[in-house]
């Protein structure tokens, strides 16, 4: 919302939260309002504040973005997961909690056939949330960081298919 544009330029300048994820960290509070703009109006993305309620205040994003790192098998729904957090409130599971509150709903309500989440290779981070959750390693390709200077780096994406996560679910291991 709106109203969640001072958290969300809390985190999004901060040089361990964009380009992390494949963009420049914002240097304004303008840079944030637009970006902002963009998530609210993507229809290629559906993307949710991660609230701490406790302190009732935005403390990241996380979506569901409406595209595969593979062309999709004809008749089959991908789609990718991606998050950002606030390095004030990294390893307290945050990330985690609201990945899986996404996941089922991709693949509870959704029916998404295929999930997919990314990492670069120097965000360390994100690579154990990302194991964490129970996705396989799929695809490692170099990628180019358009908003990192044209940088090549290995990108990473990993899977999860609707029926190995019912199967970790009904096992107690998401």
């Amino acid at each position: 919302m709106e109203s969640d544009l001072e958290d969300m330029y809390e985190y999004s300048c901060d040089e361990r939260v964009g380009p992390y994820a494949g963009w420049a960290a914002h240097k304004s509070i303008l840079e944030a309002k637009q970006a902002l703009a963009r998530l609210m109006n993507d229809r290629m993305t559906e993307s949710r504040a991660i609230v701490l309620k406790s302190e009732g205040r935005a403390i990241g994003n996380i979506g569901i973005h409406n595209r595969s790192p593979r062309r999709p098998r004809w008749g089959r729904v991908e789609r990718e997961l991606g998050y950002v957090l606030n390095p004030r409130y990294w390893g307290n599971e945050y990330a985690p909690e609201a990945a899986r509150a996404v996941m089922n709903y991709c693949f509870a309500v959704k029916k998404v056939d295929t999930l997919w989440c990314g990492h670069y290779e120097f965000n360390e981070n994100s690579r154990k949330v990302i194991e964490k959750l129970g996705f396989k390693l799929e695809i490692k390709r170099q990628e180019m960081l358009f908003h990192m200077d044209d940088r090549v780096e290995n990108a990473y994406y990993y899977k999860m298919d609707r029926r190995e996560y019912i199967s970790l679910y009904r096992n107690g291991k998401i």
